[in-house]
């Protein structure tokens, strides 16, 4: 609700009457953007038709992928000192910038199994990925790690996505297209729970081979898709795709999703073994994708050096995932684990057993009136989904508040 006859200051006043360095931030972008200098994209769709394979119910669409140092303003996570893609800068010197060395080159390869994706599979363009995706609604294979604990932890493949370009660069060298398998905890319905990513580079290759997964998915060097969904020409055998990379070493390091939200609850299993690709091969990938999920620009690689001195974590041939960190870093955090620092007043549990019940009660329909509406806007907040509207008045102490939102 809000006051109906409460004026509604402009933005510049809002903007000086706010503290918090992330809302003054969106604020200053706002008012450049007024003053002639770039200003973050407006007016974009909420969300996106795509799936999401880190398990979230929806997609968030309301970011571009050539402006990312404005996602931080609508998605705050995107901020934080856990983001990826991450580049793995072995030459860094400092307190944990060498690797740990937690096992033995292709301790992964006995614990992943992948199935062959029958007949022809759907391929599908994810815009929000910008890759394709192999989703087919089931599990896709199984990966067997470890917890924190070193206590066997089963994860579900849910999708395999296909990028032209890496996400993550290895000391020096990035990756001309690179395969995610992206996996839950199995049974798992929690969007919060720690996701895991194994990441396969592929070359191109001086020779000329080329990659069977690429001819699986009808990547072959020859017409474009009539469309940003296919069918494969054949079946797509995933366990061969990966099998050579997971044989060779590997380094795992805890990050986020890659694009917005940014949620940072991803373990990232990032192999080295370079998978061969014909060039034409790469240029079927790159023109799919510059025609269908608007380009292959990615978010900018995120540095492994600490603001305070060292490094980002970052272990070789490790089998485990750490728990996810749920620590609150500032209390103007929009996350779950800070509202115990800023939200004290509200839920409240009104023990009904405990009310004062001396007054009268009252009849609702005096002081509510609420009524249908068709004009209304549809958008999301940060934790939920909202409606704006005219949906009547409420009247308290003698004075109407408009019903102007539900959510």
């Amino acid at each position: 609700f809000s006051p109906t006859a409460q004026a509604r200051p402009d933005s510049a006043r809002m903007c000086s009457k706010m503290a918090r360095p992330v809302v003054l931030g969106s604020c200053l972008l706002a008012l450049l953007g007024r003053s002639g200098q770039a200003a973050c994209p407006a007016d974009l769709d909420p969300y996106s038709a795509d799936p999401n394979p880190f398990g979230w119910p929806v997609t968030p669409a309301e970011f571009s992928y050539d402006q990312p140092e404005c996602w931080a303003a609508k998605y705050e996570r995107c901020g934080g000192e856990r983001q990826s893609p991450m580049d793995l800068d072995f030459h860094l010197s400092g307190p944990g910038c060498a690797p740990r060395v937690a096992g033995t080159a292709g301790d992964l390869a006995a614990r992943a199994s992948y199935k062959i994706l029958a007949g022809r599979p759907a391929m599908s363009v994810s815009k929000y990925m910008r890759g394709i995706s192999m989703m087919t609604g089931s599990s896709i294979g199984s990966l067997k790690l470890q917890d924190a604990n070193g206590m066997p932890v089963e994860y579900e493949a849910v999708d395999a996505v296909l990028t032209a370009g890496g996400f993550h660069k290895v000391d020096s060298f990035i990756a001309d297209a690179e395969l995610l398998i992206f996996h839950q905890p199995k049974g798992s319905t929690d969007a919060f729970a720690s996701r895991v990513v194994i990441s396969v580079p592929f070359r191109k290759s001086e020779s000329g081979a080329g990659s069977e997964l690429f001819e699986q998915m009808g990547l072959s060097g020859g017409a474009m898709p009539e469309s940003g969904v296919w069918r494969a020409p054949q079946s797509v055998d995933l366990q061969a795709a990966t099998e050579a990379a997971l044989e060779g070493q590997s380094y795992a390091y805890s990050g986020s999703m890659p694009m917005p939200p940014c949620i940072e609850n991803v373990r990232y299993f990032v192999l080295t073994t370079e998978q061969p690709v014909s060039a034409g091969q790469l240029s079927s990938l790159q023109g799919v994708l510059s025609k269908y999920a608007g380009g292959t620009r990615k978010r900018p690689l995120v540095s492994r050096a600490l603001a305070g001195g060292g490094c980002r974590a970052v272990d070789q041939d490790s089998v485990q995932v750490p728990a996810v960190d749920t620590s609150c870093a500032s209390p103007s955090n929009r996350s779950s684990a800070c509202w115990a620092a800023t939200c004290g007043v509200s839920p409240l549990d009104l023990a009904p057993a405990r009310a004062d019940k001396s007054k009268s009660a009252e009849d609702a329909t005096e002081f509510i009136d609420y009524r249908p509406t068709s004009n209304i806007k549809v958008s999301p907040s940060m934790f939920s989904l909202d409606a704006a509207g005219d949906f009547g008045v409420l009247l308290v102490n003698g004075r109407l508040f408009e019903a102007n939102k539900v959510s």
